[in-house]
């Protein structure tokens, strides 16, 4: 749906849900801090504790273009906080922390299970100094269980997943998933339970404490997958291109100039493709008028759909599919997409100004869209210890203010 114009949605401020919102967070890397990313982009107020220093390990790495005190890595996921620098390992430091949860509506960790209660900023210690925090700790494996203990990367955990063995064909597996999907997938499930724990502290006064994991985030978004083997008890295997329904009609193919990507599952989709390529009269061939029989003869299906799709480009099949409603894309790589007009006019990557130089860094949005509007942060990312003197000072006079 294209909201117009005209419409009363346009004209609100951008939605702010979280405006009033105070987050603590002791996170590091990917997983953990693309959760609070995603607070920040509602509106909560975000403080990044960091270990002085060095702060966050994602702080190393490629450096960002025309501003080399970042690395791209960093902007990814930080921007729209603010950043204190604090040594938990020391009572001073400890202190301080304890006394930020104070005024904190949520703290968020990406410890390994044990680091936080050792360090004396686990649940049981924040909760007696703020009864009603809602606390979300990011692993790998959880708080519980026989694995909860081990160390984890996303790939490591795409292995202990099952995903690795699905990805690429039965000859090739096992591979891992190009970007750091699994990170980004507990991040996004950390930010839905903060979510849902605030909702449940308001309306019960009581303190939450969310267990969020890596593992368990892999396993339940391949919800479809998993359940083809727990209740029908088919054994998944890798079906390289072609889609998780088995169509003959799915793959990736050679044109004339780059691959295309096309899944037509459905037998309404399967006319239209076929129609498309003036390929029609597929259509009454007994070989292949309906589901059961076209699989029967999916190579066959395939010789043919290659030998056509070969005579034009991809860009050119993706628009003549769109146009018919068949579900295609040119197979693209990220600069790209990155091109495409169609995220510029989503909103999908944000621009944003670092707050010392004021050079503009691309970021992205929170990835869906809010009564027209694409949510993006109001600052840029935080050098590291930048708001060790506002935020620290502030604390400071106020327990003064207090004693």
């Amino acid at each position: 749906m294209v909201i117009p114009a005209t419409d009363p949605l346009e004209a609100r401020a951008q939605p702010s849900p979280l405006a009033g919102i105070r987050v603590l967070d002791l996170t590091t890397v990917l997983a953990g801090p693309y959760c609070t990313y995603q607070l920040a982009l509602l509106g909560a107020e975000v403080i990044k504790l960091e270990r002085p220093g060095t702060g966050d390990w994602a702080r190393q790495g490629a450096r960002v273009q025309g501003l080399p005190e970042f690395s791209a890595q960093f902007v990814a996921q930080n921007a729209g906080k603010k950043s204190i620098e604090l040594d938990l390992k020391q009572a001073d430091g400890l202190a301080q922390a304890l006394a930020l949860v104070k005024t904190c509506d949520i703290l968020v960790e990406n410890f390994s299970p044990g680091v936080a209660d050792r360090l004396g900023i686990g649940f049981e210690h924040v909760r007696k100094v703020k009864p009603d925090i809602v606390y979300c700790a990011l692993s790998g494996y959880g708080q519980v269980g026989d694995m909860s203990q081990r160390p984890a990367y996303d790939h490591v955990v795409q292995a202990a997943s099952g995903i690795t063995m699905l990805t690429g064909t039965p000859e090739t597996v096992p591979n891992r998933i190009g970007p750091p999907m699994i990170d980004y997938l507990a991040g996004i499930y950390g930010a839905f339970a903060v979510m849902a724990g605030l909702r449940e502290r308001d309306r019960t006064g009581v303190a939450q404490f969310l267990d969020v994991a890596m593992l368990d985030a892999a396993v339940v978004a391949m919800a479809s997958t998993v359940s083809v083997y727990a209740n029908a008890g088919k054994v998944p295997v890798a079906n390289g291109n072609t889609a998780a329904s088995g169509s003959p009609m799915s793959g990736i193919f050679k044109t004339r100039e780059g691959l295309l990507s096309m899944t037509a599952n459905q037998h309404e989709q399967f006319v239209r493709a076929v129609r498309a390529m003036d390929l029609g009269y597929l259509v009454d061939d007994p070989r292949f008028c309906n589901d059961e029989v076209r699989s029967a003869h999916g190579v066959e299906l395939k010789a043919l759909l290659s030998a056509r799709l070969a005579q034009k480009s991809a860009i050119e099949w993706e628009r003549l599919f769109a146009a018919t409603h068949v579900p295609a894309a040119k197979v693209r790589t990220v600069p790209e997409v990155l091109s495409e007009a169609h995220l510029a006019q989503r909103g999908t990557i944000k621009q944003v100004a670092d707050t010392v130089s004021g050079h503009v860094l691309d970021v992205p949005s929170i990835g869906f869209r809010w009564n027209g509007c694409s949510l993006g942060p109001s600052f840029g990312p935080p050098r590291l210890g930048e708001h060790n003197a506002s935020l620290l000072k502030s604390q400071e006079s106020s327990q003064s203010g207090t004693a």
